[in-house]
């Protein structure tokens, strides 16, 4: 492959700085959903549904002249999938910084080419903002106990998830619903590493017996809940 997951991660950003809705689309992979913890996520079928649900104006009312992605660090990687952990800064068109945000990225290889194909993003503006460490540990336990009863088979993962919980696949997104059979590979003693965090949400990364998955964990209410993932 000439193409590569961190060529689509860079490319992310030098068509969204087009401010041409079809050329930023080219970047993606579909299905493509963005996952947040401030919002429902939507999914975006095809090229034509990103195009027609993106645009700048707002962008450009705060000052936006560009965005730069910051250096990415790919966490897992597969001939097909790639998890990457990056973000970016927006920047005023004499280089004054507007606002941060850390990402994870998901790039998927579809169609014979790499595309971002879903993005689980931070809490903008809350670069160096950490959990204490009992939330850390807690969303840790949390993620732990997911994966298990993922393994286990016991039925009993609706108590970790959100009432929606998206799974990342290639070429594929699904929204699955409480007391719906995932169907997921799980882990029964994972090796987990927060990779990004803020005040409203965590991304795990979750290792063992040579197999990754990354965890998205959103504040609800006074608790935490699972709200999107990603299998190599």
């Amino acid at each position: 492959m000439s193409d590569s997951a961190l060529d689509a991660y860079w490319r992310f950003f030098e068509t969204f700085n087009t401010r041409d809705a079809y050329t930023f689309s080219t970047a993606m992979s579909y299905p493509h959903v963005r996952v947040s913890w401030a919002r429902d996520p939507v999914i975006l079928a095809d090229h034509e549904a990103h195009a027609l649900s993106v645009g700048w104006d707002a962008f450009i009312r705060s000052g936006w002249d560009h965005t730069v992605g910051a250096d990415p660090d790919v966490i897992g990687l597969s001939d097909e999938k790639a998890h990457i952990a990056g973000g970016w800064t927006r920047f005023t068109a004499s280089d004054e910084p507007i606002l941060t945000n850390k990402v994870c990225y998901i790039a998927t290889y579809v169609e014979g080419r790499w595309g971002i194909q879903s993005r689980f993003g931070t809490d903008p503006g809350n670069e160096g903002v950490e959990l204490t460490e009992s939330e850390s540990v807690a969303v840790l336990d949390r993620v732990g106990g997911f994966l298990r009863s993922l393994a286990n088979d016991d039925g009993s993962i609706d108590r970790f998830t959100s009432d929606e919980f998206f799974v990342i696949g290639i070429g594929t997104v699904q929204r699955i619903k409480r007391g719906d059979n995932l169907g997921l590979r799980g882990m029964h003693a994972p090796k987990l590493r927060v990779i990004q965090s803020g005040p409203s949400s965590i991304t795990v990364n979750a290792l063992e017996d040579g197999h990754a998955s990354l965890i998205y964990v959103v504040r609800q209410a006074s608790e935490w809940r699972i709200k999107a993932g990603s299998w190599l």
